[in-house]
């Protein structure tokens, strides 16, 4: 049992008890629980034949992620180095993630911040001024 009196100062210098750790926990479990299923659900869910299509009367299970979803996927794939793997691994099995959430999740990320500083320096002037020019 945690002693719910216990103050910790938190990577980001903030102290907090372990009660409010837990707390914080837990409501962010919530949160991701809720936005909806992943990728990672639906491939379970066929590995488990849960979904698929009525025909006559019989379910037929649906046989590829492709047929599942309403939007194209793409596999995107890199060879990486073994240390690094082995790294993303271990974090993933304390996190309880699938290679695949955490890759979604810091692809989008990543993403957002490359738009954002593209924004920031305004690294389309020349072409946006080329490309009136033009006209």
């Amino acid at each position: 049992m945690l002693p719910t009196d216990k103050h910790v100062i938190t990577q980001r210098g903030k102290l907090m008890t372990h009660f409010e750790q837990f707390i914080q926990y837990r409501a962010l479990s919530f949160k991701f629980k809720s936005a909806g299923m992943s990728l990672g659900v639906f491939e379970r869910m066929l590995a488990n034949k849960s979904i698929g299509t009525n025909q006559d009367g019989t379910f037929v299970p649906t046989e590829s992620l492709e047929e599942a979803l309403p939007f194209k996927v793409q596999n995107v794939c890199a060879k990486l180095a073994q240390p690094l793997v082995d790294r993303l691994d271990e974090a993933l099995g304390v996190l309880g993630m699938t290679k695949r959430d955490f890759i979604e999740l810091a692809l989008i990320e990543a993403l957002d911040k490359v738009d954002q500083v593209l924004k920031d320096t305004d690294a389309f002037e020349y072409v946006d001024a080329r490309a009136e020019g033009d006209e």
